[in-house]
């Protein structure tokens, strides 16, 4: 009984110290091009769907529950376009701003460390829309991919199970791993290298620094473009 109520109790502190809030909205889908903005993200699920609806889901967690109200989702509907952006930037500021202010003898912080927040995405897309997702920290991952997806990241990593479509998917300090599925493909690195399945028959191009390889799988229904500059690619078949 005395170890039930423990783990309680630790299970407890933990909610207390690290409170959770969920926003999620649903927008219907009229053929807009979707425009996704995450800037700062620990992770990003992204998955295509059956329905004409855009799911959006972000899961907030941070020092106890600290400044959760501050941060804000814009969400602009257009005839052509749906804009999806987050803003942590104010979450971050007030961080700093209680870290300085408990701190007077320190030297001032203009950063935060990892554990006092966390923003994880869920985005549902309809299948065979065109959309862009984009952030500056997160890893984007994803079990299937329908449609025309262009991915830019700065320091993520992009790991894609399944996909039919056109991918257009760049990161600057992360890694790419994907599944070769009937494709024709360019994929270019600067400071990373490539590692292809053994058969898998790719034609590379000489450059001065980094690589490019280019070639097709199959009947080259799908179409990826592939970049990193300071990340590994991963072909697997």
């Amino acid at each position: 009984m005395k170890n039930l109520v423990s783990i309680l109790l630790l299970g407890l502190i933990s909610l207390t110290m690290n409170a959770q809030k969920i926003i999620e909205k649903n927008i219907d889908y009229k053929n807009q091009f979707i425009d996704v903005e995450v800037k700062f993200a620990s992770l990003i699920e992204v998955k295509t769907w059956d329905k004409s609806t855009v799911y959006f889901k972000v899961d907030l967690t941070t020092e106890d529950g600290k400044f959760q109200d501050m941060y804000e989702l814009d969400i602009d509907e257009g005839s052509s376009t749906i804009y999806i952006e987050s803003k942590a930037e104010p979450v971050f500021k007030a961080f700093h701003e209680e870290w300085n202010k408990n701190n007077p003898d320190k030297k001032k912080r203009y950063y935060n460390t990892g554990d006092m927040y966390e923003f994880n995405y869920v985005i549902y897309i309809p299948k065979n829309a065109r959309f862009k997702i984009s952030s500056i920290n997160g890893d984007l991952k994803s079990e299937v991919i329908e449609g025309e997806f262009e991915a830019d990241l700065i320091n993520g990593d992009i790991d894609i199970a399944k996909y039919s479509g056109e991918l257009d998917l760049s990161t600057i300090n992360g890694e790419i791993d994907l599944k070769m599925t009937n494709v024709k493909m360019v994929a270019e690195t600067i400071h990373g290298d490539i590692y292809a399945d053994d058969k898998l028959k790719f034609s590379s191009t000489d450059r001065h620094v980094g690589q490019k390889i280019s070639g097709s799988l199959g009947n080259a229904s799908n179409r990826l473009k592939l970049n990193t500059i300071n990340g590994n690619m991963y072909l697997r078949l």
